[in-house]
């Protein structure tokens, strides 16, 4: 008998009512536009993270998992910032390892959450 650890959820709404009690009377929009810069700014990221991976940089793809990490799970975007985490975990370890498929991983948790980013926008 094997134990997994739990899946965490896709979204966490949770996480944007934090935001919209810190935003206030311009909720709506700060969300939006906060939903709207993260959606521009991961995909840099994720091309960053995709030639540091292939480049071998174990440092680079750990810092950038780490960044995208924190911003994922401000806004709610668990499974996205549960990858990352996995990645920066491996990427900062002793041992050198092929990281491509959690690469991959943190670019299909990214696209998961694309449809639920839109919404909120």
């Amino acid at each position: 008998m094997s134990i997994q650890a739990a899946i965490p959820p896709l979204f966490d709404p949770g996480a944007i009512e934090q935001l919209r009690k810190v935003a206030g009377d311009e909720a709506s929009i700060f969300i939006a536009e906060v939903a709207q810069l993260f959606l521009q700014e991961t995909r840099k990221s994720l091309v960053e993270l995709q030639r540091a991976a292939a480049a071998g940089d174990r440092d680079g793809a750990a810092r950038i998992a780490h960044s995208l990490k924190s911003s994922a799970a401000t806004l709610g975007l668990m499974r996205l910032s549960e990858a990352c985490q996995q990645l920066e975990t491996d990427a900062k370890g002793a041992t050198s390892s092929d990281d491509s498929a959690l690469v991959a991983a943190v670019f299909a948790r990214f696209e998961e959450t694309v449809p639920i980013l839109r919404g909120l926008s």
